[in-house]
This record gives structure tokens, sequence and C-alpha cells, in this order.
């Protein structure tokens, strides 16, 4: 690995793995600073804001790196990300005027929203700093918004004890970055060129399938969190996010593993060796089953008094509820690896139908069970959705699998 690559790689993933825990950070502030109730209403207003991100970030930048054949230029995609980023405040705001909530939920939603706004927005210059073979640039820049954002949020809630004031302040440190790293750096990178209309509304209609890929993988995760919004108070947020917090973790090793091999994944498929191509899919697999024995283990015997301690909340009587959380996210990393596999193999359609499967599972579970068990039925609904979800999967991956194989067949 040269020079260059090596810090690609390593600053991609030193930003990458403190932008998925902010919220993490966050929640421990709030929970410790404002309390519990006020730690259920930021974790409800940030998995929210999240979901508004996909707006956002329509089609976003692995579509953006993908368009070898320039379809749009530079310019396009960046004023296409603007629209976008507009709709989704819009969204946002239409989607608020219809809840029931307080003014501080109401608030939190509102600058959370923005505040992942911004980052949507980052996304298209860091598409331009990728395709330089600049992305060590898009790895600090994450680290630094991730490293300031919590540094000042702290600050200022400490001070005020004002969760809707620290959660405004997020988008001044979002925007201070941006405009002194992401965009100097991001038009250093960038071809600027004429707009072009027709091309500019082609990414809707072309980038729908990747964004609802995306929003639906959002919505499936956090639906529980959702539906106690609307059933069980604020403290039962809290305690819910706490203890499937640490999914996370098998999500980012699932990407940790799959994203150095995609490239001979993509050789095998070119090069029509699906028995290899196979073999190495296992070989993920059997290393996510390993990782999942390890954070099992760790989850059972350190888990519940390590995020006790963290959050201080007491979370004693929910063990078993995160041992089941954190299996229901191993489902779904075997479900994402079988998912960037049958991409890898050309097959997207019917993906899109075993999300809305999954998703419409999902409300229906969640719904009933939280109605009728509270957080331990938030926990089954998780399961029970990452479940579905996983066996689905599983199914098409080898369908296809097998159909590639009869194919080479007939042929020889």
């Amino acid at each position: 690995m040269d020079r260059q690559l090596r810090k690609n790689v390593v600053w991609n993933i030193i930003g990458s793995t403190f932008s998925s825990f902010n919220s993490l950070f966050f929640l421990v502030i709030v929970n410790r600073v404002n309390g519990i109730f006020d730690g259920g209403v930021f974790s409800y207003a940030f998995s929210l804001a999240c979901l508004f991100f996909i707006i956002g970030n329509y089609a976003g930048r692995t579509y953006q790196l993908s368009d070898s054949e320039g379809k749009l230029n530079d310019s396009e995609y960046l004023l296409h990300k603007i629209i976008t980023c507009i709709i989704m405040m819009v969204c946002c705001l239409c989607y608020c005027i219809f809840q029931p909530y307080t003014e501080k939920k109401l608030i939190a939603v509102i600058t959370l929203t923005a505040f992942r706004g911004l980052d949507a927005l980052s996304e298209t210059f860091y598409g331009f700093m990728q395709k330089k073979e600049q992305l060590y640039i898009a790895g600090i820049s994450m680290f630094v918004k991730s490293l300031i954002g919590v540094s000042i949020f702290l600050i200022v809630d400490l001070l005020t004890h004002n969760l809707a004031l620290s959660c405004a302040i997020l988008i001044l440190t979002n925007l201070s970055v941006i405009l002194l790293i992401d965009i100097p750096f991001g038009r250093k990178n960038m071809h600027k060129a004429k707009i072009r209309n027709n091309h500019l509304l082609s990414l809707f209609p072309s980038g729908f399938s990747v964004f609802a890929f995306s929003f639906l993988a959002i919505y499936i995760v956090n639906v529980p969190k959702y539906v106690i919004n609307g059933i069980l108070s604020d403290d039962y947020q809290t305690i819910f996010n706490i203890i499937a917090m640490p999914a996370t973790f098998m999500s980012l090793c699932g990407q940790y593993i799959i994203n150095p091999v995609l490239v001979k994944l993509v050789d095998f498929h070119e090069t029509n060796k699906p028995d290899k191509f196979k073999k190495l899919i296992a070989k993920i697999l059997f290393l996510l089953v390993g990782i999942l024995v390890i954070v099992e283990v760790g989850a059972y015997l350190l888990g519940i008094p390590i995020l006790s301690l963290i959050y201080a909340v007491d979370l004693h009587a929910y063990k078993m509820q995160l041992l089941l959380i954190l299996l229901g996210a191993f489902v779904y990393t075997l479900a994402t690896i079988y998912s960037m596999a049958l991409t890898t193999m050309q097959h997207n359609n019917f993906q899109l139908v075993i999300y809305i499967v999954s998703s419409i599972c999902g409300f229906v579970l969640s719904s009933v069970l939280i109605r009728r068990l509270g957080i331990q039925g938030a926990t089954f609904a998780y399961f029970g959705t990452m479940l579905l979800h996983g066996i689905q999967y599983t199914i098409y991956y080898h369908f296809e699998l097998n159909s590639w194989h009869k194919m080479i067949a007939k042929e020889q």
C-alpha cells in the first residue's frame, strides 16, 4: 500500500468512526447534564434527523463516484445537493407541523436536521476530494467536525443546561468546518462547468433506487425508536437508545471488513469465478461470527455495568435485551454483506422489495409489541425485523449465486 493510499484509508477510518459515534457522545452528555427525559428527546430527534439526512444526501457520494461516464459534471452535482438539502428541510418542517411535539422536541428535531443537512452538503465536496485521491482531507474534516461539535456541545450544555441551544450550536460548528475545510479543499478538486438543467433533473429518477435503499435501511434500524415516541415516554426512549447503541459497533465491523475486499469481489464477478466469490463472502461471514462471539461474551460480562456507568442510568434489568439487540445487529450486518455482494453481481431491483417488506413488517411488529411489552417489546421488534431482513437476503443471495453457477454450466 503506497503512502497516499495508506493516508486516505487511515484518515477515512478515523473520520468515519468518530462521525458514526457522534450520537453516542451527545447522548452521554445530555443524559448526564440534562437527565434521562431530555436524553429521550435528543435520541428521538437525532434518529429522525438521520432519516431526513437521506433526503438531503439523495443518491449519495457512491453514485457521484461511480459516474465514470460523466453524466453530470461537478457543478451539477453540487447544485443538486443544495436543492436536495432544501427539500430535506422543507420535508422536516412539514412533518413537524403535523406532530404534537413539545417546544423542546420541535426545536431539537429542526436543529439536528439542519445539522445533518450540512453533513449531506459536505458529502459532495468529499466526493470531489475522493475523485482526486484526496480522501484523507474528508477524513480529517469528519474528525474535526466530531471533535469540535462534541466539545462545544458539552461546554454549552454544561453552562446553560439548555438542550435546544446546545443542539442549535451544532449548526454553527458544522458550518465553520465547511467554510474552513470542505469548501476550500472541495473547490480545489472541483471541475467547474456549465449547469445543464436536463442533466441536473435526471439525477432524481436515476438515483432513486440508491435513495430508496438508503432511506429504508435507516428506517428499519430505527423503526422501534419512531414507534416508541408515539407510545412510551421519553425516558423509555433513552433506555432503548442506550442498549441499542452497541449495535453500531457490529455495523462498523461489517464496513471495515467488506470495503477492502470490494475490488476483489468485482474482479471475481467480471472474470466469472463464482466459487472464489462465494468463498470470499464465506470468509467474511466467518470473521463476523467470531466478532459476534467476542462481542456477546463481552456484553454479557461487562456490557450493562459499563453502559450504566457511562450514561448514569440503572440498566441492570436489560441484560438480555442488550444481548438480543447485538444478535439482531449481527443479522443485519450479515444482510448488508449479502446486499453488497448482490450489488456487485448487479442484482438491485429485488433488494428494494426486501427492504419494503422489512420496513412494513418492522412497523407492524413495533406497533404491536411496544404497546404490549414496552421496552422488551421494542427489543423483540428490533430482533424480529432484523431476523426477517437477514433471512430474505440469505435466500436471495443463494438463489442468485446458484443461478450464476447454472449459467456458467450452460455456457460450458
